[in-house]
């Protein structure tokens, strides 16, 4: 077990941003996973300004934050000899606490099962509760700590879900068996994938829970020809045209002016675009139900009788919407640009040299695709 002689608070940079950890001579008080250094640094003045400041860690605090950089960087560790100072909580949220630390790397646990463990199999939601609130996460590792449908849920850190996916992922814990067949084969056949595979994580194309179908079209036709930022601003503002949690639907749609469209942000020619869709869906002539069980090229064949949805439009619906995974969309300016990056092009990759390099990823070229992409908005190319 280790041992802590004097209390103390630091902040250190790891694979996943800045870590600060709490402790007294009783254990860690305190674990904040953050991604920027500042925000780090806040929380850590906020949730322990009774903790003196360490700038040079010794001792078995300086072999704890070693081991923590080597956790998160993908070397397993339990930390089941780390001594945890407990918050002053309820009986059962301490028991929770406790019986979450048996969970080891490269497994989970459901918020039902864990409670079933705890002796309260009806306390699905307070287990979820007690995980947002967890003040040593990592250590007490909430991160493993799963919907009962296998969705992620949340991870109350500033990295969110996406951070609690890329720690499962280096921990071993395979959630979906055929993307962990298709990142083998890309790793296997392809080192500038594995490079990126290693560097991003998981597979996250398809979100736990997909956007309506509907949505994912609008979506997709905001976007086009549009940087990621500036499409993101103007599908919130058509998103906002209503107070509903999904998109304006294809009646409310119909029932705008042109001009409402067109304050949101949306050009005169993406307005046609959007109206179209929105009257093909209401009628019925584009039943979104039933392409889902369509081949890849029936689905495109079906979606580009909408004016404005292209080859790219419904590539990007098959891919980010309907989950397939052997979808290569050549003509992506965006993938061409991260192609070339990655594979030593000038600019950009032409649409025959984008099928050529995309040729060994098949039958996972979405997966690889969207790695890419990856790649390019996070520098890594």
């Amino acid at each position: 077990m280790l041992n802590f002689s004097q209390p103390g608070r630091a902040i250190f940079s790891t694979k996943e941003g800045f870590v600060a950890i709490g402790w007294t001579t009783a254990g860690v008080c305190r674990l904040i996973l953050g991604l920027t250094e500042e925000h780090t640094v806040q929380a850590l003045d906020k949730t322990c300004p009774h903790l003196p400041p360490v700038k040079r860690t010794s001792g078995d605090v300086s072999l704890l934050v070693k081991r923590i950089k080597a956790h998160l960087a993908g070397d397993n560790d339990d930390f089941l000899d780390v001594p945890v100072q407990y918050p002053a909580v309820g009986e059962f949220s301490l028991k929770v606490l406790r019986r979450l630390r048996k969970v080891l790397p490269g497994e989970v646990v459901t918020y039902g099962e864990l409670a079933a463990l705890c002796g309260k199999p009806n306390a699905a939601r307070g287990v979820g509760s007690i995980m947002g609130s967890n003040p040593v996460p990592l250590i007490v590792p909430c991160h493993r700590c799963m919907g009962k449908d296998g969705s992620l849920t949340g991870f109350s850190t500033e990295g969110g879900i996406e951070i609690k996916a890329r720690m499962l992922f280096r921990e071993g814990f395979v959630a979906n068996e055929e993307h962990a067949a298709g990142l083998a084969h890309l790793s296997k056949v392809d080192t500038v994938m594995r490079r990126l595979i290693q560097q991003v994580g998981p597979y996250r194309a398809l979100p736990d829970k997909p956007q309506p179908a509907w949505d994912s079209l609008v979506r997709a036709i905001v976007h086009q020809q549009l940087s990621v930022k500036a499409g993101r601003t103007i599908t919130k503002r058509v998103h906002d045209l209503t107070s509903g949690p999904g998109f304006p639907t294809p009646a409310q749609v119909l029932e705008f002016k042109p001009e409402d469209l067109r304050a949101a942000g949306l050009s005169k020619q993406k307005v046609s675009y959007v109206l179209d869709l929105a009257g093909k869906v209401d009628s019925g002539e584009l039943n979104l139900r039933r392409i889902r069980n369509l081949p890849d090229e029936e689905v495109i064949t079906e979606l580009s009788k909408v004016r404005g949805i292209g080859r790219w439009s419904a590539q990007m619906h098959l891919i980010f919407h309907l989950g397939r995974l052997d979808v290569l969309p050549t003509e992506d300016l965006g993938l061409q640009m991260a192609a070339a990056r990655g594979y030593g092009f000038a600019e950009c990759c032409t649409s025959d040299e984008m099928k050529k390099i995309g040729d060994p990823w098949a039958p996972y070229r979405s997966m690889a695709s969207w790695y890419l992409w990856q790649g390019l908005e996070s520098g890594g190319l």
